[in-house]
C-alpha cells in the first residue's frame, strides 16, 4: 500500500482557521476583553462573589491576624483609658488620704491639687502626717506658690510623692514606706505589742476610764490640743484597756499609745498632741484628786 502526503499550502491554513466556529469564538474573545478593559466586570464580578462567601471562609492569614490584633489592642487601650479616667475622678472626690491611696494601688499613679493634698494631710492623725513630710517644708512651698499639683506614684510597695509647680515641675520629692503607706490606709500606726513592751511609756501608764476622765475634766481646746481626732479611736477593733503618755517630747508634740485587746491580742495604737496640752492632761493625771477638787494647773477651774 503507498501513502501520499501533500503537504498544505497557505490557501489551506486559512481555510482551516477561518471556520464559522473560530470567527466566533474569535470575535467572542476580542468583545469580552474590550468591556473588561472598560468596564473591569471581571474584577468586579469576582469581588461580588468573595464578598457573598465572606461570612462562610475562615478568618486566617496575616491581614486577619493584623485585624485581630489591632483590634484587642484598641479595646485594651480603651479599657485602660476609661479606668484611669474613673481612678483620676475618684482621686479627686477623695475625703481621707487613705482613699486616695486606695484608688491609685492598682491603677498607677494620679493628680490631685494642692489645696486638696493639704486638706487630706491635716486629716491624718499627726504622727503619721509628720512621717510624710514636714508641715514646716509644706508651709514654704505653700507660700511660694510655686506648688500647685500633688503626684502620688507607687514605687513597688512603697509610695513617691510629689510637689509639682503650674509647669509639671518637681519641686520636692517625699518617699513613703510600705509600713507607713498600710498605716495611712488604715487611719493608725499600730504596733503589735502591750505597753509594758515599749519603753517609751514606762513611766506614764494609766488605765483607760481613768486617761478619759482627766481628758474630759480638761478645757475644750486643751482636749483637741491633746487628742485632736478621738473619733479614730471609735473605729478601732478591740477595747481600749490602757493609755500612756511618752517621756520624749519632738517638736513640739508628745506621743499617746493606746494599748487595744482585740481577741486576746495586744496592740498599741500611737498618736499626738500637743506637748503643753498633753503636760496638762498629765498633771491632772498625776493629781486626780485635786482636779475633782476644780483645781487645774494654771489657776483654771474644771468646767
Amino acid at each position: 500500500m503507498t501513502f501520499s502526503f501533500t503537504p498544505p499550502t497557505l490557501m489551506g491554513y486559512r481555510q482551516r482557521i477561518l471556520t464559522g466556529r473560530s470567527v466566533v469564538v474569535a470575535l467572542v474573545f476580542i468583545l469580552a476583553l474590550s468591556t473588561e478593559l472598560h468596564f473591569s466586570w471581571i474584577e468586579s464580578l469576582a469581588g461580588a462573589f468573595l464578598l457573598s462567601t465572606n461570612d462562610r471562609r475562615p478568618e486566617s492569614g496575616a491581614i486577619w491576624e493584623q485585624g485581630h490584633l489591632s483590634e484587642s489592642a484598641q479595646n485594651a487601650l480603651s479599657q485602660h483609658m476609661n479606668r484611669r479616667q474613673d481612678i483620676q475622678r475618684e482621686v479627686r472626690r477623695a475625703a481621707t488620704m487613705g482613699q486616695v491611696i486606695g484608688g491609685i494601688e492598682a491603677g498607677g499613679g494620679a493628680m490631685i491639687s494642692a489645696a486638696h493634698f493639704l486638706e487630706l494631710y491635716r486629716k491624718l492623725p499627726p504622727v503619721l502626717s509628720q512621717e510624710i513630710a514636714s508641715p514646716y517644708a509644706l508651709l514654704a512651698y505653700w507660700s511660694s506658690e510655686k506648688w500647685q499639683r500633688t503626684f502620688f506614684d507607687f514605687q513597688g510597695a512603697g509610695l513617691a510623692i510629689y510637689l509639682l509647680d503650674a509647669h509639671s515641675q518637681v519641686l520636692r520629692r517625699f518617699d513613703i514606706g510600705a509600713d507607713l503607706v498600710d498605716h495611712i490606709r488604715i487611719g493608725e500606726v499600730a504596733i503589735q505589742t502591750g505597753l509594758d513592751q515599749l519603753g517609751d511609756f514606762s513611766n506614764h501608764i494609766f488605765p483607760a476610764e481613768r486617761f478619759f476622765a482627766a481628758l474630759n475634766a480638761l478645757p475644750a481646746s486643751v482636749r483637741e490640743a491633746a487628742l485632736a481626732q478621738p473619733a479614730d479611736l471609735l473605729k478601732v477593733s478591740g477595747t481600749i484597756r490602757r493609755v500612756g503618755i511618752s517621756n520624749i517630747s519632738s517638736a513640739g508634740a508628745v506621743d499617746l499609745g493606746f494599748e487595744v485587746e482585740d481577741a486576746g491580742v495586744l496592740k498599741v495604737i500611737l498618736t499626738q498632741g500637743s506637748t503643753t496640752a498633753i503636760s496638762r492632761l498629765r498633771w491632772v493625771l498625776e493629781h486626780q484628786d485635786d482636779s475633782k477638787n476644780g483645781s487645774l494647773p494654771g489657776g483654771e477651774t474644771r468646767p
